[in-house]
């Protein structure tokens, strides 16, 4: 590309997904993450989960949606699908913040994953 043209559309690396998010989600595409902890309530956009009475995590709409749709039942990459569809954007754009939003949970204990 000549300089001062602009870029085409899916033609830049403007949608890569991060070689580390990229083997997360490789690694957890198959398993099926339950969340655990309850619902405690929202305030400003900031969702609360309690895994205990001593531990409440304050989540972000991203974290708290991925955590939502955590049941135990779905694969993840069945869930980056669901996502994917409810947002109306392709799966690529969606493998990143899903992997990193499942690493967290999963590193602070909102979530256990299973096969």
């Amino acid at each position: 590309m000549e300089s001062g043209e602009a870029p085409i559309p899916g033609d830049s690396n403007e949608n890569k997904v991060s070689e580390k998010a990229r083997k997360i989600y490789d690694e957890l595409k198959v398993k099926k993450p339950k969340r655990n902890g309850a619902f405690l309530g929202e305030e400003k956009e900031k969702f609360y989960v309690a895994k205990s009475e001593e531990e409440i995590y304050e989540l972000s709409a991203l974290a708290y949606y991925v955590w939502l749709l955590c049941d135990g039942e779905h694969t993840v990459e069945e869930i980056a699908n669901k996502i994917s569809e409810d947002v109306q954007v392709p799966v690529d754009e969606v493998i990143e913040p899903l992997a990193l939003a499942i690493n967290s949970l999963n590193e602070a204990g909102l979530l256990e994953i299973s096969d």
